[in-house]
């Protein structure tokens, strides 16, 4: 398989063994100025970071784990989660490509990828300010691809290979991936907001169906209703048979899916 993009991909560093592919593209940017779509992938990743602070255990030579540097100058900063929400779309559509049923893959707020209750894969983003602009953007990503066995500490985790029973070339998944997040990379810069709006909460995990949840340390019901314009989920708490709180959750931390 080609690599058939614009510009994400072009070039792709693989490196043997990294800490994590976020601090080494930070790395390339103060030694260098990189051509937006910059891709380093880690055959191993040993320190690789996630979402509040957590680290991203992968297999080595089984998944993917990678990073794309991005310049998103024309994303005003109070919207750039609309990057958050178009990279979790490429990625939840390059997951679907290879399952027969697309119904099960969703995001979970706000940029894992899931597959019916269990993760495959997940996002890193960090941004370089520079005043009011999104000088550059890094974006980290793990998928799970053919790892099998996973470490019993981690929830839920599972991989391509598990869900189809097929081994994956690695090569052709970031090929395929870069494609599909370049597409809706396109749409954010043509400045279609409403189409990743309305393609993101579609697939926003646990959407309007009730369930119970751990807000801040507290056990409470509610329904996931949406995410507001500055990435924060949206959150019906039920308060009694007919009344509802409407919460924006902002951080991670103060939300665990029950």
């Amino acid at each position: 398989m080609r690599l058939e993009t614009l510009f994400i991909g072009h070039p792709i560093k693989i490196l043997d063994r990294v800490d994590s592919t976020n601090s080494t593209a930070f790395d390339v940017i103060r030694e260098s100025s990189p051509a937006e779509g910059y891709v380093i992938r880690a055959i191993e990743q040993v320190a690789g970071r996630g979402q509040r602070g957590t680290s991203w255990a992968s297999e080595p030579g089984a998944n993917l784990t990678f990073s794309i540097i991005l310049r998103p100058h024309f994303l005003p900063v109070p919207n750039q989660f609309q990057l958050t929400k178009a990279v979790a779309l490429g990625i939840a559509g390059f997951i679907s490509h290879y399952l027969d049923d697309h119904k099960n893959v969703s995001i979970k707020w706000p940029n894992d990828i899931y597959v019916k209750n269990y993760k495959i894969g997940g996002v890193l983003i960090e941004n370089v300010l520079e005043r009011s602009t999104l000088k550059f953007s890094v974006i980290g990503i793990g998928i799970n691809v053919n790892q099998t066995v996973f470490d019993p500490s981690l929830p839920n985790p599972i991989s391509l290979k598990t869900l189809t029973n097929k081994d994956f070339n690695l090569d052709d998944c970031l090929y395929l991936l870069c494609s599909f997040i370049e597409k809706y990379y396109l749409v954010l810069r043509s400045s279609n907001y409403e189409q990743i709006d309305e393609a993101y909460l579609n697939l926003l995990y646990r959407r309007g169906t009730e369930g119970n949840f751990r807000l801040n340390g507290e056990a409470i019901r509610g329904t996931i209703t949406g995410v507001n314009p500055l990435g924060h989920l949206v959150l019906e708490k039920k308060t009694n048979k007919d009344s509802y709180d409407i919460i924006h959750v902002s951080d991670l931390k103060q939300l665990v899916f029950l």
